[in-house]
Order: structure tokens, then sequence, then C-alpha cells
């Protein structure tokens, strides 16, 4: 069997600066928390301004989607009773000789 590139490697002479290495680990680590700060401030700024925005407003977001579920939880119940109807009608048809 062919001996490949990779086994050739004399891989005792891969040495990188330790100094280095470190350096650049504590960038990253930095710039990760400045990341991470950036982000939450971010966050905290859109729910702030979201509340704002939404406490001007005539009628509460709460009461909105709480009207929303009743509607919708109305169409559901008289969607059902119109299937119930039409099957109860087709089966009334269709049984007769």
């Amino acid at each position: 069997m062919a001996e490949s590139t990779f086994s050739k490697i004399a891989w005792t002479e891969f040495r990188p600066d330790q100094r280095r290495l470190a350096a650049g680990a504590a960038l990253t680590g930095l710039g990760m928390l400045t990341a991470a700060a950036g982000i939450g401030v971010l966050v905290y700024e859109l729910a702030r301004a979201g509340r704002t925005w939404t406490g001007g407003w005539e009628v509460p977001p709460t009461e909105m989607a709480s009207r929303a579920f009743h509607h919708a939880q109305a169409a559901a119940q008289s969607a059902a009773q119109a299937g119930r109807t039409t099957w109860q009608t087709y089966e009334e048809s269709n049984s007769t000789p």
C-alpha cells in the first residue's frame, strides 16, 4: 500500500507560538463578551420601545389576543356544527332505499 503524504509530515516540527495563541484566545473571548453585551443592549432597547409603543394603543395587546382567540373559537364551533349538519344530511339522503 502506498504511503500518503499526510503520514510523511513531521508533526514534531509544528510548534505555534504560545503567546500568540493565548493573545488570540483572549481577544476572541473579549470579542464574545463585547458581542454579548451589545446583544443585551439591543434586546433591552427593542423590548422597551415595544412596550412604549403598545402602551399607547387604545386596546391593549392582551385584549386583542383574547378577542382573536374567542373569534377563532366561535369560527371553529360554527365549522364543526356545519360539518355535522352536512354529514347528517348526507347520511339521511343516502340511507333511504
